[in-house]
């Protein structure tokens, strides 16, 4: 949270595994391209580990779907195991002979010996690789065809940062068995930005420092569907008008980092960079007052615990002159009813 820089008053002005479909992983580098393809090859029967939709509209009786469902999860938990254990060679038995991947980019590969193949390198190149899956929809089409979709994610100790794909994949049974017929990944994008700013969920409330001289009252919420927290502050000071503005936080995916912009009532604007260093939030601000004036700040905001920060100014700047930084602040939350 940040307060605009003034000439009147101290307080201060202070201021990420999603692929998109312009610049799809695949084309990025041709290591980072080799796993995120994984990703998308590798959730044909990681989804179905996880999957919790029941089987609508499947033919047949309830104890035969149950079944269905847990041999496909059960074939799902062998494909986990043969990648954590960069087994190619297990993994690719867990596919339909003339089984199909398809990735964002429109490259295929065709049978069981091009997806080992494929798989063998992906192990080789990115030994340590990990996934996770979150499955969003599982159903039956009929008794022995089955669609799934979701999101699969992984990460290698060879990348900095995660990647991900949406999936779709048809399961098929053939002589008993449920094998990976088909499988098409898309760009993964999140449907909110939420699970990025989750960091700050605590903020979530109303806070004061209920000082006499210098009270703060700060609001954190969630807006526009959990993509952004809206922040909300009053300043009174003694023998001063108050001094109210807003906050915006949110998420820019291509820098992939927390953001805000800062809007106070009497005309400053202010951009701002977020940092998480373990419980301390290091915020880089800068921005302009009402009459042009460019001034600069780093705020420092720490979690005390779950009902309590502390809140400080420093390296502050007014047109290039250093200003002095601002006495630690401590802010309560106010529990509902009080």
């Amino acid at each position: 949270m940040n307060i605009p820089c003034s000439t009147h008053h101290p307080h201060p002005m202070p201021r990420r595994a999603a692929a998109s479909a312009d610049a799809p992983w695949l084309r990025r580098s041709a290591s980072r391209a080799a796993l995120c393809a994984g990703a998308a090859l590798l959730i044909g029967a990681a989804a179905a580990f996880a999957a919790v939709s029941a089987p609508g509209g499947a033919p047949g009786t309830a104890p035969a779907a149950q079944q269905d469902e847990q041999a496909i999860r059960a074939t799902a938990d062998a494909f986990v195991k043969a990648f954590n254990a960069a087994d190619a060679k297990a993994i690719g038995a867990l596919w339909a002979p003339d089984a199909t991947y398809t990735d964002e980019a429109g490259q295929a590969y065709r049978g069981r010996p091009a997806i080992h193949k494929f798989y063998a390198a992906l192990f080789k190149e990115h030994p340590g690789a990990t996934m996770t899956v979150t499955i969003e929809s599982l159903r039956f089409m009929s008794p022995t065809v089955a669609i799934e979709r979701g999101i699969a994610k992984l990460a290698s100790p060879s990348t900095v940062a995660g990647t991900g794909a949406r999936y779709s994949v048809v399961h098929v049974k053939r002589k008993g068995t449920w094998t990976m017929q088909t499988v098409r990944d898309a760009p993964y994008v999140t449907g909110s930005n939420q699970e990025h700013l989750q960091d700050l969920a605590w903020l979530i409330g109303t806070w004061t420092s209920g000082e006499s001289n210098a009270a703060m009252h700060i609001s954190f919420e969630w807006m526009a569907h959990t993509n952004f927290i809206k922040c909300t502050y009053t300043v009174a000071q003694a023998g001063q008008a108050p001094t109210t503005g807003m906050q915006i936080i949110g998420w820019n995916p291509a820098a992939g980092r927390i953001v805000s912009w800062l809007f106070d009532a009497q005309g400053g604007v202010a951009n701002d960079v977020w940092t998480k260093s373990g419980a301390t939030w290091v915020i880089d601000a800068s921005g302009q007052l009402p009459d042009g004036g460019a001034c600069s700040a780093v705020n420092v905001l720490t979690r005390l615990d779950a009902n309590s920060f502390s809140w400080q100014s420093v390296k502050r700047t007014l047109d290039g002159v250093r200003l002095p930084n601002t006495p630690p602040v401590t802010l309560a939350r106010i529990q509902p009813g009080n």
